[in-house]
């Protein structure tokens, strides 16, 4: 087996990806101090698993990550990938000529481990370098002083190197986990015989909370039966309530119609009330236009009687000295009796000419009463002496002609 290849990133002073092949033969790495040299050992330290910082020269897992520079900003994380031949099979578990172990550590402290590019446990790593040589505690990397600090270390310490060259350290790390597999095991055994001890304490008590509990199921149970029964029968009478309540419901719904209907009707016999309402108000107010104008009239004719008055009264004058005229005309009746008996005659005419025009009176005033009624029924008298009025200025003006006439 050899080193076939080195791809460092990030790592330390390598900001930028630099592959390192490796030759079949003896390959040395030269340079000047401070070149890197330390680190490209540090790097193949770190990619087989190596965990600490001190060990990289380092204070903490960061520093291995490329911090940067004046030039050249710092980088987000560190790669190494360690390319090994496997043509000899030195990896059992492993078929492929090459086999390539990857380790990734970004500053978030976030490691990643991968072989053959297929995502592995740190566990795994270490488990593939045992009985190899490899190996963050193996003999193939020695530093400068590690000769010295492994002939000054305890013999146990020696021992774990001879293991690794013998090929046995996998057996001893496989030992060792065992061993501590049984002492947790054992210490679990312990703790279990505790619980063991603690629960048989609890056993009669728990006996009797599991008879309780028995007690409580069948309880619970028949509980159970009982609540069924007695939703059953609430269910029951709930039926029956809502059938009731929906023939109620129904019923009110049916006056509920009624009431309706009937609102309507009234509704309707309202409208019908307001519309003959209106109608009369329309009528009254043509009454009273109507009664305004008959007031009208009457105050016209209370000044026309007025003036008939007036007339009236000279009249009566005229007649009374018409009728003075006459007397005296009767007393010079000597040779005059013939013109007497035809002033008789005209008389009579008169007087029926009289009788006639009160009768005309008469018809008159009945039409007056009825005008009076329609305009209130106050002015009626008025009205009929205004007639009166009327009618013996007319018989006035008739005796006067007649008079005139002798």
């Amino acid at each position: 087996m050899y080193l076939k290849a080195l791809e460092i990133q990030g790592f330390k002073s390598f900001p930028d990806k630099t592959v390192l092949n490796f030759g079949e033969d003896i390959t040395a790495i030269v340079g000047p101090n401070g070149s890197g040299k330390s680190n490209i050992s540090d790097a193949i330290r770190w990619v087989m698993g190596e965990q600490s910082a001190k060990g990289l020269r380092g204070a903490k897992m960061e520093d291995v990550i490329f911090g940067g520079t004046e030039q050249r900003k710092q980088v987000g994380f560190a790669q190494v990938t360690l390319v090994l031949d496997n043509t000899e099979r030195i990896f059992p578990s492993m078929e492929e000529a090459e086999v390539a172990v990857t380790r990734r550590y970004y500053r978030s402290g976030e490691s990643e481990y991968y072989i053959n590019r297929q995502s592995v446990r740190l566990k795994d790593v270490t488990e593939l370098f045992l009985d190899t040589g490899l190996g963050r505690e193996g003999y193939s990397i020695i530093g400068q002083g590690k000769i010295d600090e492994i002939l000054s270390t305890r013999s146990s310490e020696r021992r774990e190197i001879f293991e690794e060259a013998a090929g046995i350290s996998r057996f001893r790390h496989r030992k060792e986990e065992a061993e501590r597999k049984l002492e947790r095991t054992e210490e679990n055994l312990v703790r279990i015989n505790d619980k063991i001890s603690e629960l048989e304490l609890q056993v009669e008590p728990l006996r009797d909370q599991a008879e309780k509990a028995k007690k409580y199921l069948v309880l619970r149970d028949e509980l159970r039966v009982l609540e069924i029964s007695v939703w059953l029968e609430n269910l029951d009478a709930l039926k029956i309530s809502a059938r009731k309540l929906e023939m109620d419901f129904h019923a009110a719904e049916k006056e509920r119609d009624e009431a309706r209907a009937a609102l309507d009707a009234l509704y309707a016999e309202g409208e019908r009330f307001g519309k003959e309402m209106r109608q009369k108000d329309m009528e009254a107010e043509q009454v009273r236009a109507e009664a305004g104008e008959l007031d009208a009239q009457a105050k016209d004719q209370s000044a026309a009687v007025a003036v008939l008055e007036t007339g009236i009264a000279h009249n009566q004058e005229n007649i009374d000295r018409a009728q003075a005229e006459l007397v005296e005309s009767d007393s010079r009746a000597g040779g005059l009796a013939a013109q007497s008996a035809q002033e008789k005659d005209r008389a009579e005419g008169l007087s029926r000419r009289l009788e006639e025009l009160n009768m005309g009176l008469e018809a008159l005033l009945e039409k007056a009463r009825a005008a009076a009624a329609q305009a209130g029924g106050q002015q009626s008298e008025a009205e009929a002496l205004r007639g009166r009025e009327a009618m013996a200025v007319a018989a006035a003006a008739d005796a006067r002609a007649e008079t005139a006439a002798l």
